[in-house]
């Protein structure tokens, strides 16, 4: 049996080495991180990422993989090989991602239109290994919404939180994110840095301190405050948990009402939760129902609360691009039990989703918008000197008559 050298989900598998510097830089990355240590049944890097790609993104067990690595690459490995393989992989995969990443895709043109500053929208996917109680690894991730996609990932133990500081966040770049983001000390950092955030908040989950009489801020205030309006904006002062010594740190607490259906799904949740958790909840709780608070250091004559409303909503694009990972690439909890074979999953997993965005995006600049108007215009123009045909339709047809040329049958003549 000859064998198939076409990958499963990649045809030209040369065209994909390319983006990651060829056969060679990629033999070279493979050794270099530990992935391999001598050349055996896998002859080179090349083959190895073929395998874990195989393995994750297409969905398959480790024993259909390994029998197809014997059909399509010629490598015959057994099940518990082929684990031994893709195991200290890890590292591997994650140099390979973080060459996608910084590599130039289509979208940097759509960005370069966009003459405000960076925006990064910051946010953490779980997954969870089969029969483990809890959350075995967090990705970490930041997205452009200018470029349309993510910008780094970093993968950690589910242990590790979220926090502003997995973004990596440059100088004069505005982090959004939800109100788990919302940690004094990480928007301390992020200040400091001179980047800027707009984020997320609740009046228990940040300590905040009112400037005029410097007691902690209550969500009576805060109504008070909103009063009739849609909007309003209150100046506070952030301060850490207890026993860290640094300085309040000013800020602003945008508030607003986005619409009564908000108000109405925040209030039906709230009594799912009384039912499902058997708890009261406050009466602060149901008197701040539909109501959004958002802290940001932005400047606020060049970002007043319109703005910095319309910059919060862009956070729902980087719900909708994990999705798109979970959904399209089947990112959900991972099939591996140990914890090195999961990482190397969701690793190919990215990588895999990476390749596809950027060869989709170079697919997309091969076609001209055009191209269908050129292939109509040389397209012969239809000769109107055609000759009817020697027999022509039978008028009293209806089958070969279109139903608006149609005509009613004449009544026959009466004989005298």
């Amino acid at each position: 049996m000859e064998t198939d050298s076409t990958d499963l989900w990649l045809d030209d598998w040369s065209g994909a080495e390319a983006f990651f510097g060829g056969a060679q830089a990629i033999d070279d990355l493979a050794f270099s991180t530990g992935a391999m240590v001598r050349r055996r049944v896998v002859r080179d890097g090349s083959q190895l990422l073929r395998l874990a790609l195989a393995y994750a993104s297409a969905g398959q067990s480790c024993r259909i993989t390994s029998a197809w690595s014997g059909l399509a690459l010629g490598v015959d490995l057994s099940n518990p090989a082929l684990i031994g393989r893709l195991k200290p992989s890890g590292d591997f995969l994650a140099a390979l991602v973080g060459q996608l990443l910084a590599r130039a895709d289509p979208g940097e043109e759509l960005a370069a239109q966009w003459d405000g500053p960076p925006i990064r929208l910051v946010d953490g996917s779980m997954f969870t290994s089969p029969g483990a109680k809890g959350v075995q690894h967090r990705l970490h991730a930041a997205y452009d919404p200018m470029r349309g996609w993510f910008t780094s990932f970093e993968l950690t133990s589910g242990k590790i939180g979220e926090n502003l500081s997995r973004a990596d966040i440059e100088k004069g770049t505005v982090a959004v994110g939800d109100r788990n983001y919302a940690k004094t000390w990480a928007l301390r950092k992020l200040a400091d840095a001179e980047a800027f955030y707009c984020v997320r908040t609740g009046v228990y989950s940040t300590r905040m301190l009112d400037p005029l009489n410097g007691e902690k801020l209550a969500c009576a205030a805060i109504i008070a405050r909103l009063g009739a309006q849609d909007s309003a904006e209150i100046p506070v002062l952030l301060i850490e948990s207890r026993g860290k010594k640094e300085p309040p740190m000013a800020a602003r607490l945008v508030i607003f009402r986005p619409s009564e259906a908000c108000q109405k799904r925040e209030q039906a949740r709230i009594k799912r939760t009384k039912i499902s958790h058997r708890v009261t909840p406050r009466s602060d709780t149901w008197a701040m129902a539909g109501i959004v608070t958002i802290l940001t250091n932005l400047p606020q004559n060049l970002w007043p609360i319109a703005r910095i409303m319309q910059l919060y909503r862009l956070r729902w694009q980087i719900e909708l691009a994990f999705k798109t990972l979970k959904s399209t690439f089947r990112m959900r909890d991972t099939p591996c039990k140990t914890a090195p074979m999961a990482r190397m999953w969701i690793l190919a997993n990215l990588a895999a989703a990476l390749l596809a965005k950027h060869l989709s995006g170079t697919l997309k600049g091969c076609f001209s918008p055009t191209a269908g108007k050129l292939q109509k215009a040389a397209m012969p123009a239809k000769d109107t000197d055609v000759q009817p045909p020697d027999n022509p339709p039978d008028p009293a047809r209806k089958s070969q008559q279109p139903y608006q040329n149609r005509q009613k049958p004449t009544a026959p003549e009466r004989l005298p």
